[in-house]
């Protein structure tokens, strides 16, 4: 089992194994998971474990980042959480979460944006981002709910894709970091 990388009060983060790539891959099958993602759902299971290194390999993008599965204290897997350099003006770190259906309407991905933002803060990260689908309504509350604040329409992260609503995350001195 993986070192925890930090808990919020019902979950558990950790980085991703390959005997995550079962639930992985029930929970990005599911069209509804990947409806805002710009991304299709993945043809096989293969495909998520070729995806696994991919993912731990985010650790390695500097202090504060990852790409980790979540899971209860108890182990049952309920999705991901992620900090990343966000790709578009210098410094910024995107922080995205990911959930299975079944976890939905739980108030997890509010809990697990608030835990990584702090740990991102831990990693001495300053600006956080959110790049959320502008018709994802319930992502955009859980933005909200976790404390960031709305800035608009914006294409300069990927000028490729469509613009995406960014949500940031106050100064880390704001937060109380």
């Amino acid at each position: 089992m993986s070192t925890v990388i930090f808990h919020t009060e019902r979950l558990s983060v950790r980085p991703f194994e390959p005997a995550d790539a079962v639930a992985a891959f029930a929970m990005w099958a599911d069209p509804e998971v990947c409806r805002f993602t710009g991304d299709e759902p993945p043809r096989d299971i293969e495909v998520i474990v070729a995806d696994i290194p991919r993912w731990q390999a985010v650790a390695e993008r500097g202090p504060g980042c990852g790409f980790w599965a979540v899971t209860t204290h108890d182990g049952v897997f309920v999705g991901d959480v992620y900090v990343r350099p966000a790709g578009g003006p210098a410094g910024d770190h995107e922080v995205g979460w990911h959930l299975a259906r079944p976890c939905w309407g739980r108030g997890y991905a509010t809990e697990l944006a608030i835990g990584a933002m702090a740990h991102a803060r831990r990693g001495g990260i300053e600006r956080l981002v959110a790049l959320i689908h502008p018709d994802h309504a319930a992502s955009r509350r859980v933005a909200e709910k976790a404390g960031m604040s709305f800035e608009g329409l914006s294409d300069r992260y990927d000028p490729d894709d469509p613009p995406v609503a960014v949500f940031a995350a106050p100064p880390a001195a704001a937060a109380g970091s």
